[in-house]
């Protein structure tokens, strides 16, 4: 099974900034139909899932809360480490989660769109290697 997980957004262009640029994730596609749909799919190397953001003229009509989140579980800590440093160095702001599990577990940052990501970091020991 895969899973592909879709939101409506303004602003494709700073989706690709904040998950290619600042979360390292994989610009798997882009497309544009002739419904006047466009839209930007990612994933990571694994391929075995995938994160849609598509855009209309139609606004998007988006009501989440502090718990609705996206959660990205890193396998390496190398990677977990250069990915808060590579956010912190373009001046992203971390926010403090709901859930004291997340903060306990991992960062909560926020998308252009003010969507809640999660990096997570990996367990003790694992993906040191």
């Amino acid at each position: 099974m895969k899973i592909r997980i879709a939101h409506h957004t303004m602003d494709l262009e700073g989706m690709i900034t904040f998950y290619v640029d600042s979360l390292g994730l994989r610009l798997k596609k882009t497309f544009k139909s002739e419904t006047g749909y466009e839209g930007v799919i990612f994933c990571d190397d694994t391929d075995a899932w995938e994160l849609e953001f598509t855009s209309s003229h139609d606004l998007p009509k988006c009501c989440s809360d502090e718990d609705d989140l996206i959660i990205l579980y890193f396998d390496s800590m190398a990677v977990y480490n250069s990915t808060i440093e590579r956010l912190s160095h373009l001046k992203h702001m971390e926010f403090a989660p709901r859930n004291p599990y997340w903060e306990e577990h991992g960062r909560l940052y926020k998308d252009p769109d003010g969507n809640r990501v999660v990096i997570v970091k990996p367990a003790s020991g694992e993906g040191d290697g």
